[in-house]
C-alpha cells in the first residue's frame, strides 16, 4: 500500500472523522483539518516504514520518556506507561511534520498533535496490525 492510499483510507475513516472533530475542539477549520491529519498520516506511516532508523525513529527518548515518566506519575503503572512512551514518540514525529509540512510553530503543531494521534495510531493499528 502507498502513503496516498493509506491518507485516503485514513481520511474517510471514522478514525479520521473523530481526529478532524478533535482538531475542530482545537479551533481548527475542516480543510485545514484535512491538510494536517494528512501529514499526520503520512508521518506516522513514514514512521512504521523506518524500521532501519529503529522502532521508535533516530530521536525518541525525548518524548518517549516524557510520555513514560507521565505515565508514571499519573499512577498507569509500568507497562500502561511503556505504551504512553511509544504513543509519545509518535506524537512527537507526527507534531515534528505539522511544524515542518504545515508551516505552523512547534507548540501548536505538538498540542494539535497530542489531539490526533490517538486516531492515527488506532486506525494504523487497525490497518497494518
Amino acid at each position: 500500500m502507498d502513503v496516498q492510499q493509506l491518507v485516503s483510507e485514513f481520511l474517510a475513516s471514522e478514525h479520521g472523522a473523530q481526529a478532524t472533530q478533535a482538531l475542530a475542539d482545537q479551533g481548527v477549520s475542516a480543510d485545514d483539518a484535512q491538510q494536517l491529519l494528512g501529514h499526520a498520516a503520512s508521518a506516522a506511516y513514514d514512521h512504521v516504514e523506518a524500521q532501519n532508523a529503529g522502532v521508535m525513529g533516530e530521536h525518541p527518548g525525548k518524548s518517549f520518556f516524557a510520555a513514560f515518566a507521565a505515565g508514571l506519575v499519573h499512577g498507569d503503572g509500568f507497562f500502561k506507561s511503556l505504551v504512553d512512551g511509544g504513543e509519545g514518540v509518535m506524537t512527537g514525529r507526527i507534531a515534528e511534520a505539522m511544524a515542518a509540512r504545515a508551516g505552523i510553530d512547534p507548540a501548536t503543531a505538538s498540542s494539535l498533535a497530542a489531539a490526533a494521534t490517538p486516531y492515527v495510531i488506532s486506525f494504523l493499528k487497525q490497518k497494518l496490525g
